[in-house]
């Protein structure tokens, strides 16, 4: 029998991130709740995940406004992303969903909600968090 990938990405929000999301939701309801509608409509939207890895890619759909870029300081031992949701209100509007491919398995795992101002500090518990969970979850 021949093995045949799936043709198609997947999307899993991990319990971290389902926690940064809880607790954003008890600051601004508001703007939690338009990062959640994404992360539904894009875990059942090929073309949304499909654009998950394309560096400096802009959306500007009248759905969704957001951006993807590489987590630099850590690209060269992580393969994480972010990505930044314009059009959002209040505190959420300040905050990234970070995430990384699976390739082998072809499906993101959402690794946390975060506020930006945490500037990709690798030495911020955060990083340190998302850099666990990634190693968890034995991400390549």
């Amino acid at each position: 029998m021949r093995y045949s990938p799936p043709d198609h990405y997947s999307l899993s929000v991990h319990k971290c991130a389902e926690e940064d999301l809880d607790a954003l939701y008890e600051l601004d309801e508001d703007g939690a709740a338009a990062i959640d509608v994404f992360l539904e409509e894009a875990s059942s939207s090929q073309e949304i995940l499909d654009r998950f890895t394309i560096q400096d890619y802009r959306s500007y759909s009248t759905d969704f406004d957001y951006d993807i870029k590489r987590w630099k300081q850590l690209w060269g031992n992580f393969a994480l992303w972010r990505a930044r949701l314009f059009d959002v209100p209040n505190v959420a509007a300040n905050h990234r969903i970070i995430y990384a491919l699976h390739p082998i398995e072809r499906r993101y795992y959402v690794l946390g909600i975060v506020p930006r101002d945490f500037d990709y500090d690798s030495d911020h518990p955060l990083s340190k968090r998302i850099i666990r969970t990634y190693g968890e979850l034995d991400l390549p």
